[in-house]
C-alpha cells in the first residue's frame, strides 16, 4: 500500500503481485512522468518459461526495429543463485541498420543511445525464470518504427498497422495497473 496520506508517501509505490493476469507481463516496478512526475521510465518484469511467443507478431518478429529519443537500458538478470550469470534463457537481438546480431544468454545489460536503431527483439527460450529491467532515460516511452531496414520478405510479414499502434502508446496504457495507490 501507498503511504500517499504522508508527506513523502507519494514516492513509494507498491504492486499487488496478485493482480497479475495469466499470460500477462508480471510486472514487478513500473515508474514514469507519468506516475511519479519527474521520474525516467523504469520498467521491471519477470519473464517466464512458456511467455515464448509462440503465434503472432511476436512470434513472427519480436519487437521490430525502431528507436527511441532517448538512451534505453535493457537489462536481464539470470536468477539462479548457483550460477547468476546464466540467464536461463535465449533471447535474439538486432543493433544498428544493417540489423547486427547479438545473441543473449548471460546475464548483461545493452545501452541503446537515443535515436539508434535497435531490434528485432525476440524472446526464443527460456529455461528457467529471468528479470527484466527496462529504463528509458525520458520521461515516456515512445518509438518510432523502421521497417524499411527488414529483408523485404520478413517486410512483408509485419502487420505495422498492429505495432503503429504502440508507437505514442504510454507504458501505463499498456500493462495492467496493478500499482497501489
Amino acid at each position: 500500500m501507498s503511504e500517499t496520506k504522508t508527506k513523502y508517501g507519494k514516492y513509494f509505490i507498491r504492486y499487488d503481485t496478485s493482480k497479475w493476469r495469466p499470460g500477462g507481463v508480471p510486472v514487478l516496478i513500473h515508474l514514469e512522468d507519468k506516475i511519479v512526475k519527474g521520474s525516467n521510465l523504469y520498467f521491471v518484469h519477470w519473464v517466464f518459461p512458456g511467455q515464448e511467443p509462440k503465434e503472432g507478431q511476436f512470434a513472427i518478429i519480436g519487437h521490430p526495429p525502431h528507436t527511441h529519443p532517448y538512451n534505453e537500458i535493457l537489462m536481464h538478470i539470470g536468477t539462479d543463485p548457483n550460477n547468476p550469470s546464466d540467464l536461463g534463457a535465449e533471447i535474439e537481438m538486432y543493433m544498428g541498420p544493417e540489423l547486427e546480431k547479438h545473441v543473449i544468454t548471460q546475464t548483461s545489460a545493452v545501452f541503446i543511445p537515443a535515436n539508434f536503431i535497435h531490434s528485432p527483439y525476440r524472446i526464443k527460450k527460456v529455461y528457467r525464470p529471468y528479470i527484466t529491467i527496462m529504463i528509458i532515460e525520458g520521461p515516456e516511452r515512445s518509438e518510432e518504427l523502421h521497417p524499411e531496414v527488414l529483408p523485404e520478405d520478413l517486410r512483408k510479414k509485419v502487420d505495422l498497422e498492429f505495432w503503429k499502434r504502440f508507437e505514442r502508446m504510454p507504458l501505463s496504457d499498456m500493462v495492467p495497473q496493478d500499482r497501489e495507490t
